[in-house]
């Protein structure tokens, strides 16, 4: 499967992989959802878990972070994000990305440190802390 790559790869340096996924939630007024977390703007999702698929773990992941479950639609595409962790970890992001939509408000959200915001294209490219997602919300609405 064809991946782009994201980030500075440094030569020398071990980095960690990390399988994840998530989900791209465009409203009807072409506003995005993101995550805000310490200043920070991610699309919803993060790390699959072992034994887990990915719609499986895309709507555990979106329950823990907005409290609705998720409905998956398309698959955008596989991007890989190089960068290096608040605690000094090289990391290697392989990131798989969605469009859908969410459903049913299931429970509190258990990430308490996260907000979801709706935010309109321009917003988004500017909080966006990686670079593959913003690729994705671009390709997603039909930008890419």
């Amino acid at each position: 499967m064809f991946s782009l790559e994201f980030g500075a790869k440094l030569k020398d340096v071990s980095y960690r992989r990390r399988e994840a996924v998530y989900a791209v939630v465009i409203d009807d007024h072409k506003n995005i959802a993101v995550m805000i977390q310490n200043g920070k703007g991610f699309l919803p999702g993060g790390g699959i878990e072992l034994g887990e698929n990915h719609n499986v773990s895309l709507i555990r992941e979106c329950i823990e972070e907005t409290g609705f479950t998720f409905q998956m639609n398309h698959f955008l595409g596989n991007a890989k994000q190089y960068f290096r962790t608040r605690q000094g970890e090289h990391l290697m992001n392989n990131g798989y990305f969605y469009t859908g939509s969410f459903g049913e408000y299931a429970s509190e959200p258990f990430d308490q440190d996260h907000e979801l915001v709706w935010m309109n294209i321009d917003q988004a490219e500017e909080i966006l802390f990686h670079s593959s997602h913003v690729w994705a919300v671009k390709k997603g609405l039909g930008f890419v």
